[in-house]
Parts: C-alpha cells; sequence; structure tokens
C-alpha cells in the first residue's frame, strides 16, 4: 500500500501499475474502442450476407440432371457456412448496391489490424494508411502514431466508422427493399446471379 508519510517519488504509480495489473484507463478504453469497432464491421458483414440471403430465399428451382428440387442459397466455400466477401459484394452489385467503397475497405484493413496485430503500426505504409492526423493536432510529439506503436482510435473515430458502415447499409436496404417488400416487387435477376457465380443449389 503507498504510504504519503513513507514512499516518495514515483513509488506510487508503481502501486497503482501492479494493483491494476499494468491495465492503465487508457489502455481499457482503448481496448473498448477496439471491440466496438471490430464488432461492427462483423456486423456490417453479417447484415450483407443475411439481406442477400432474404431475397434468395424460399425459391425452389428443378436442376437439369438432377432428382427433386433445390434450393438456392449464396456461393459457399467448401467447409465454411457464409460466402466469401468477393461473393457478397458481387451479389449486392447484381441487386443494384455498391458496398465495396473505398472506406469499406479501410474499415476492413483495420479490423484486420485490430484483430490480427492487436492495432500495432509495424511499417511505414500501415502508418501512413492509419495514421488519424486530425487527432494528433493538439496532442504533443509523444502521443502521435509512430511505427511500433498502436493505431490511435478515439471515440469519434470509431463513430464515425460505424456512420459510414450504416450509410452503406441504407444504401443497400434501398434495394434489397424492393424485391422483398415493395409493394411491385422487382424482378430477382436469377440469370444475373448465376452468371456471376453468387449462387449454388442445396438439394431439399
Amino acid at each position: 500500500m503507498f504510504d504519503p508519510e513513507v514512499h516518495c517519488g514515483d513509488e506510487h504509480v508503481d502501486a497503482f501499475h501492479d494493483s491494476v495489473g499494468g491495465l492503465w484507463p487508457f489502455s481499457h478504453q482503448w481496448m473498448v474502442e477496439a471491440s466496438v469497432l471490430k464488432n461492427g464491421v462483423t456486423a456490417f458483414e453479417a447484415y450483407l450476407e443475411k439481406s442477400a440471403h432474404e431475397v434468395i430465399e424460399g425459391w425452389r428451382v428443378t436442376v437439369e440432371d438432377r432428382q427433386g428440387t433445390h434450393r438456392l442459397r449464396l456461393k459457399t466455400p467448401k467447409g465454411f457456412t457464409s460466402p466469401g466477401w468477393k461473393t457478397l459484394v458481387t451479389a449486392h452489385t447484381v441487386l443494384g448496391s455498391t458496398v465495396d467503397t473505398l472506406d469499406v475497405e479501410w474499415a476492413k484493413d483495420l479490423r484486420h489490424l485490430l484483430t490480427h496485430q492487436n492495432g500495432e503500426l509495424r511499417d511505414e505504409e500501415a502508418l501512413e494508411e492509419f495514421r488519424d492526423t486530425d487527432a494528433e493536432a493538439d496532442a504533443d510529439a509523444l502521443h502521435h502514431a509512430h511505427v511500433g506503436g498502436r493505431v490511435r482510435l478515439g471515440a469519434e473515430r470509431v463513430v464515425g466508422v460505424l456512420d459510414m458502415l450504416a450509410s452503406v447499409v441504407r444504401h443497400a436496404d434501398v434495394a434489397v427493399h424492393a424485391y422483398v417488400w415493395g409493394r411491385k416487387r422487382r424482378q430477382v435477376p436469377w440469370h444475373e446471379l448465376h452468371t456471376a457465380k453468387c449462387l449454388e443449389f442445396m438439394p431439399e
């Protein structure tokens, strides 16, 4: 226990460090922000999958040289339960919306950095891509992003990324709604989806 009558200097810092196991408040805040951002990007991908499935689910087809009817689903790699990113992007493009914007690709890259490198900026390329110069404007040089350090997040930046993803979702939702819920539903472009290799047939 730190006793001001006994201890001096920076020993109280060491005492606090030991009591929290090295988890300082700013470290905890960064972990929360990183978790929110990673989950936001994952939820975005889950929306793209579910909304595309909503368009094609419930349809049954008869496939030449195969017995019985087959249901349709998005093409999924063997051994996986969800389609790949390229399939999601292509399917939504065919359905009438753009979901692979530069901002989305950047957010996915940031999610990868946070997930697989714990946010560490390992080279100048990463520093250039993920540096937030606006956030550094009022900070001293010691708190600027640097190679070997962690990417700077902050609540404002995290909310900005989530808002950007939400705007893409709103755009995609308009197209999906027209196929599923519109008063005059649009005809699903089966031929285009099949030609783009977005569909596969599952026996009933």
